[in-house]
C-alpha cells in the first residue's frame, strides 16, 4: 500500500486540523510520519542567493536556517518517494492524484476523517529486513532506504563493508 494521504478543501475548511490529529494519532501508534504542505506562495524570490545558486545550474539548493533545512527545484511532487516516513500526510495539491485523497468540508468533520487515516494506516508499517554494516547512524539514511524498499517491494537488504 502507498501510504500518502492527501487531505484537501477549501480554505478554513479543517484541512490543517485533520492534519495535526492524524498526526498524533498515528505517532501514538508508533508510525513514521511526514507532512508536505503545498502552497502558491514563492519562497524563493528571484534576485535572493538560493534562487541565484540555481540560476547558475545547482541541482539541489538547501537553505538551513535555525529551525530548517529546505530543498527547491519541486517541479512535481515526485519527492514523495523518497521521504522517510511510514506515512505522508500531504494538505493541498487537490488537482492531483498522489494517494488517498480525503476531501474536508467543515472542521466538524475531522475526527471522523482522522479516524479513517488512521484506520487506513495500519496497514502502513510494512516489516522490512534492513542490515547495514558498519553500523550507520544517519537516521535520515535508514528511513529513505526503508521507504524506497517499501515502495518497491524489497523485503531484505544487506549492505557490507
Amino acid at each position: 500500500m502507498d501510504c500518502i494521504f492527501q487531505i484537501v478543501g477549501k480554505k478554513d475548511s479543517g484541512k490543517t486540523l485533520v492534519i495535526e490529529r492524524a498526526v498524533s494519532a498515528l505517532k501514538e501508534r508508533g508510525l513514521t510520519v511526514a507532512t508536505v504542505k503545498h502552497t502558491h506562495h514563492e519562497i524563493n524570490p528571484s534576485g535572493k542567493d538560493t534562487a541565484r545558486f540555481m540560476s547558475a545550474g545547482s541541482d539541489v539548493t538547501v537553505l538551513h536556517s535555525n529551525d530548517c533545512a529546505l530543498l527547491w527545484r519541486c517541479s512535481s511532487p515526485d519527492y514523495l518517494d523518497l521521504i522517510p516516513a511510514d506515512v505522508i500526510l500531504v494538505e493541498g495539491f487537490a488537482d492531483r492524484d498522489l494517494g488517498r485523497k480525503f476531501l474536508v468540508n467543515n472542521p466538524s468533520e475531522a475526527d471522523e476523517l482522522v479516524r479513517e487515516i488512521v484506520e487506513e494506516a495500519s496497514q502502513c508499517k510494512h516489516s522490512v529486513s534492513l542490515e547495514v554494516f558498519p553500523e550507520q547512524k544517519d537516521k535520515m539514511v535508514y528511513m529513505t532506504l526503508y521507504r524506497l524498499m517499501k515502495k518497491w517491494g524489497i523485503k531484505e537488504v544487506k549492505l557490507l563493508d
